[in-house]
């Protein structure tokens, strides 16, 4: 018991049925729309489920491989389909990928709460702050896809996992969450710059010492660094230079972790199929991210769309406003590694001709999530902007289960 209140357990699975609760509410509204449709003047209404859109193409991966899902599966990076193929070998699972993805999805979603609640406590948030984070990441418009077979989660999961690692001098678990997200999706890449800033941290170098010392660990027993000043009764410690020296390979590893893993992949991509790129360059094509391009005027142009019925494209313009606004936010009230980590994310959104899916994308930058709870204490905005989100939400699943939204 108090193991679950330490981690405010309740209030993570209370958020979680809730957003379960609005995407199968939003997924019944689908359903009865398209059946009133075709029921009143025989027109068919094209819909989706929870397996639609790249869930289908990780359904497809696990179940098949990358050969027989078509050359254009090797953009979905290897991660969660290894997992439910590897699930799915199990006695009584095998031929049921779907439920086992969708089940496997939803369980580590928890686990993403769980983790949000961790670093919140080493950034030393309140009690009230830790439960809007949990709140928000779970009904926050685009979180409609943790419920459904995407890599989201999974992707949100290790993401956070890396910073805990690396804020708390755990750097053993950066390097497997790290090597695991550039496993799970071509933005864990972005993961090695966080990664490297902490890793900086405390070291005796002018530059590194205007980051400050890590916070206090407030998971476990203080972890000092090893490369910093040393203690006058250490100096002549004979063990002192092969601790720094372990502690210098942990930091190491821990930086190109993320780009091991996605190395790995890229590797295994050229071996096979002769284009170790491929993974990367299939996004440039103009129907996915689109080749590089200036952010404001793809930003512009997707604002026009709204005076020409291109709703689907200008839905993204307030949020990538709103993801600038709170950028600056970050930048004063969290560490550097954050706000960078954030501000590439955001980047790698913008510089693309094609801002389709860029809600799901800054989602994928947890630290929005913190300054979104941190900058609603008030109650009366706090329950004005949960309402909203929750209403967002139903509205962006109906959207994308209709097809008219790309999530």
């Amino acid at each position: 018991m108090a193991w679950a209140q330490r981690w405010y357990l309740r209030d993570v699975l209370i958020a979680w049925i809730a957003a379960r609760a609005v995407v199968g509410a939003a997924l019944a509204l689908t359903r009865f729309v398209a059946d009133t449709v075709a029921g009143d003047n025989g027109a068919t209404l094209d819909t989706t489920d929870l397996l639609g859109w790249d869930a289908g193409w990780y359904l497809n991966i696990a179940d098949n491989g990358y050969d027989a899902a078509g050359a254009e599966s090797r953009r979905f990076f290897p991660l969660l389909p290894l997992l439910v193929r590897l699930f799915t070998a199990l006695p009584g699972l095998g031929g049921h990928g779907g439920q086992v993805l969708l089940v496997l999805v939803n369980l580590i979603a928890v686990v993403f709460a769980l983790a949000l609640v961790g670093i919140a406590r080493v950034e030393g948030f309140d009690d009230d702050t830790v439960r809007r984070v949990i709140w928000i990441s779970a009904l926050a418009p685009p979180a409609f896809v943790l419920v459904m077979g995407y890599a989201e989660a999974l992707a949100g999961l290790l993401a956070v996992t890396a910073f805990l690692g690396a804020r708390t001098r755990r750097w053993e678990l950066a390097v497997v969450a790290g090597l695991l997200g550039g496993l799970c999706r071509p933005l864990g890449l972005l993961l090695a710059v966080p990664v490297a800033i902490e890793a900086a941290r405390g070291l005796p170098l002018p530059l590194a010492r205007r980051l400050g010392a890590p916070p206090p660990n407030r998971l476990g027993a203080p972890q000092p660094d090893r490369l910093g000043p040393a203690e006058p009764e250490d100096l002549g410690a004979p063990s002192a230079p092969r601790a720094a020296a372990r502690e210098a390979l942990a930091r190491l590893c821990a930086v190109a972790a993320p780009v091991a893993g996605a190395g790995i992949y890229l590797l295994w991509s050229a071996a096979i199929h002769g284009d170790g790129l491929a993974p990367l360059t299939m996004q440039r094509d103009a129907a996915r991210h689109g080749s590089t391009a200036n952010p404001l005027l793809t930003v512009i142009d997707a604002a026009k769309g709204a005076l020409h019925g291109e709703l689907g494209t200008a839905l993204h313009v307030p949020w990538l406003l709103l993801a600038l606004v709170a950028l600056v936010v970050m930048a004063r009230a969290l560490p550097v590694s954050y706000s960078v980590w954030s501000a590439l994310v955001l980047a790698a959104v913008l510089t693309g001709s094609n801002l389709d899916s860029s809600e799901r994308y800054l989602y994928g930058a947890f630290p929005f999530l913190l300054v979104a709870a941190l900058v609603t204490a008030r109650r009366e905005v706090w329950m004005l902007v949960i309402t909203v989100s929750t209403a967002a939400m139903t509205v962006y699943a109906t959207l994308a289960f209709t097809l008219s939204y790309v999530p």
